[in-house]
């Protein structure tokens, strides 16, 4: 369908091109990188050019490519053609900011929301329908989905990276599903760990500080000429945990291990290959809709190859293929009851599923004012389990897409694209559509006008749809055939949204200031909800009677509003910024606002990061009011109540003094600090779990109380 696109398009192509438009293209042509693959022998100490040939160190470059992004297209191009709303967090920001997790990171983006659900169990999401699922936004680590399968969400604490190797984050705001397919719903984001020519060799952080936090991380990298190219490798190795404040049992840390690695060979522009692997493992404790479940002995196991061949000057093919294993221990740590009566223990349960992967893209550029990006994806996974009843335990997903970016007048970018998924869950194939559309105007330098539309879909898990729970410890007999056809619905269709978007960038004063907004209408079709009705008879619950299950809702929800940004760069060593992000949410049967929406999310902060000294980096975040639903934990299948929250300002900062050794090796010691201004706040409903017949000591039931933690670290870098 792309190519049949391009055949209708393709007699129309008389327009030119300025030399600016013709920087969008991959920034492998740029002239920062040509001189970073320049005979090192020659320039042994040479890693850029300015405009006026001035020597850039490695950090001054990564910053000119704040100006540009890759993933909201699949290959790269000013940020002033980008066809979605993003923000990018460059390595000296992800670096120097005052957080000690990504998900912190996240919560500067405007008209994100983070939630800290459990000390290991950060919820992340956009624009809308924010919940304990998990599941509206599409995380990649180096192109690779982080998604487990099984349940549908990322786990963010049980990536196999550290924040210490990150070099680049991308924010896609708003739905991506015509280039990425499935779970890219409410946004993307892209993280990237590999850098061309890495500065240093070795890099260790150390940090322990309040609430027994504690992170150990070490890294080494090398690369050699080899050939005609160059042969690089990274590892890492490191360890994280924290106690849980709101969790009785103080003694319990949530402690991910992770290890990661690449081996990599580059020529020039024409070949580039490489390995990567990694594992992580620890337990934590996520929450469903019925309560705390505690994940044990988690691991997951992954690896992945990639290429990406030069086919003259016009063309680029990249392949990638990967394999990912989880699993884990699943411990249901409340206890199921109704009415006050114990209706059955719920078993521990064991899931493994294993995923393959691969996608085949080209990148085209089939005139001068003409890109095209196409590609192939497959993907099948299939899952083991115990004490599960599973109706199809694995799944077949293929998907083409195609992406066309066409410039008119020097001025103008028109940006169409399609994508098919076609999904086999029970041996039937599901058919999605996902197409997209977008105008960008640029009637100056660094000023675009963004005006588009997009349809985006969510598919469901295997725990949403396929699974339910075989019990053997019960009160009412007919409690074994009623969860074997409960909790998973498999009459589930996929989530669809509906998004129509508007922006305006631009960049004055010699970049000093930048500014932006971006508008957005959503309406959300289908959307996935847990229903729980117990009904009763004689003053017991009435199993067969009852309902608690995964299902669509029939009413559709509508979401508009607007993010707004401000960044100051007051001098090269400070920067200013300011954020606001607006939004109404209703339901579109009844026209009430949905109580568990804050209208407006506020975050500000500043930083100044000198090239040695002290480094000083400061952020607040404030959410307005709104009301999460909880059960009661002593009949968690009952009716939810709402729960007033928001309203609360938290504090992250950093404060650090860093010396230099050497042209390349560095140490820096300093604190971080994360603290409500105020009385500690939940961001999620949740109450202290009550000492109930048939349990042990548990968790707070719910989210869980945001305290100050302080904690000290060293970094070294050779």
């Amino acid at each position: 369908m792309g190519w049949g696109l391009w055949v209708l398009l393709a007699p129309l192509l008389v327009f030119g091109q300025t030399d600016e438009d013709k920087q969008k293209k991959p920034s492998r042509d740029s002239l920062e990188e040509e001189m970073l693959l320049q005979d090192e022998e020659d320039f042994p100490d040479l890693v850029g050019v300015d405009e006026t040939g001035g020597v850039i160190d490695e950090f001054e470059l990564l910053e000119m490519a704040a100006d540009e992004v890759e993933s909201s297209s699949k290959h790269r191009q000013s940020i002033f053609w980008s066809p979605s709303a993003v923000t990018v967090f460059t390595r000296d920001d992800i670096r120097y900011a005052g957080i000690t997790r990504i998900t912190d990171l996240l919560r500067r983006v405007p008209g994100f929301d983070v939630y800290q659900m459990k000390a290991s169990w950060p919820l992340v999401g956009a624009r809308a329908l924010t919940d304990e699922a998990n599941n509206l936004v599409l995380v990649l680590v180096d192109g690779r989905e982080t998604l487990v399968e099984l349940a549908g969400f990322t786990i963010w604490t049980g990536l196999a990276i550290d924040l210490e190797e990150v070099e680049r984050i991308e924010v896609i705001r708003g739905p991506g599903s015509t280039l990425y397919g499935a779970n890219a719903f409410a946004g993307i984001v892209s993280i990237t760990t590999v850098v061309d020519k890495p500065k240093s060799t070795a890099d260790v952080f150390i940090k322990g500080g309040e609430i027994g936090n504690f992170r150990l991380y070490g890294r080494a990298r090398h690369g050699w000429d080899l050939g005609d190219g160059r042969l690089s490798f990274s590892l890492s190795a490191g360890a994280w945990g924290k106690h849980s404040v709101s969790d009785r049992n103080d003694w319990v840390l949530e402690v991910p291990f992770r290890t990661h690695g690449y081996v990599r060979y580059q020529e020039g522009q024409d070949l580039d290959l490489s390995l990567h692997a990694g594992w992580v493992g620890g337990d934590g404790v996520f929450f469903v809709h019925m309560g705390d479940m505690r994940i044990g002995n988690a691991t997951t196991l992954w690896s992945m190859a990639k290429a990406a061949f030069a086919l003259g000057e016009k063309a680029r093919l990249k392949a990638q293929f990967y394999h990912v294993r989880f699993r884990t221990d699943f411990d249901y740590r409340s206890e199921f009851y109704a009415y006050g009566i114990w209706v059955a223990d719920i078993p521990d349960l064991v899931g493994i599923t294993q995923t393959l992967d691969g996608q085949v893209q080209l990148d085209l550029e089939i005139l001068e004012n003409l890109d095209f990006i196409g590609g192939f994806n497959a993907r099948y996974s299939f899952m083991d389990h115990e004490n599960m009843y599973v109706v199809d335990d694995d799944e077949l997903r293929m998907a083409v897409f195609a992406h066309v970016q066409w410039i008119l007048w020097d001025k103008l970018q028109l940006t169409g694209g399609l994508r098919l998924d076609a999904a086999r869950p029970q041996n039937e194939f599901e058919m999605m559509l996902s197409p997209r559309g977008v105008v960008v105007f640029r009637p100056w330098e660094k000023h675009a006008f963004r005006a588009g539309y997009a349809l985006a879909f969510r598919k469901p898990s295997y725990y949403e749809s396929r699974i339910h729970i075989d019990v053997d410890n019960y009160a009412f007999p007919e409690v074994v055939d009623k969860m074997k056809e409960s909790l998973g619905n498999e009459d589930l269709v996929n989530e669809r949204v509906h998004s129509f978007e508007a922006g305006w960038q631009t960049r004055l004063f010699d970049d000093g200031l930048q500014l932006s907004v971006d508008l957005f209408y959503n309406i959300y079709h289908d959307v996935i909800f847990f229903r729980s009705e117990i009904a009763q008879r004689l003053g017991a619950p009435d199993i067969a009677n009852s309902v608690f299950r995964f299902e669509n809702q029939k009413d559709d929800i509508h979401a508009f509003g607007g993010e707004f940004e401000a960044v100051w760069n007051a001098s090269k060593d400070w920067r200013v910024w300011a954020n606001l992000g607006l939004r109404k949410v209703t339901d579109a049967e009844t026209g009430a606002d949905l109580p568990s929406e804050p209208h407006y999310r506020v975050n500000f902060g500043g930083r100044y990061l000198p090239t040695s000294g002290w480094v000083l980096d400061l952020s607040m975040h404030y959410v307005s009011a709104y009301k999460m639903p909880l059960r009661d934990p002593t009949d968690p299948m009952g009716e939810p109540e709402l729960m007033p929250l928001g309203g609360n300002l938290l504090l992250l900062g950093r404060a650090a003094y860093r010396i230099k050794l050497g042209e390349v090796a560095e140490a820096e010691a300093g604190l971080f600090i994360r603290t409500p201004l105020g009385e500690p706040f939940r961001e999620y409903a949740g109450v202290e779990m009550p000492l109930v017949p048939r349990t042990d000591t548990l968790a707070d039931f719910g989210g869980e109380y945001l305290t100050r933690q302080v904690v000290f670290y060293l970094r070294g870098m050779f």
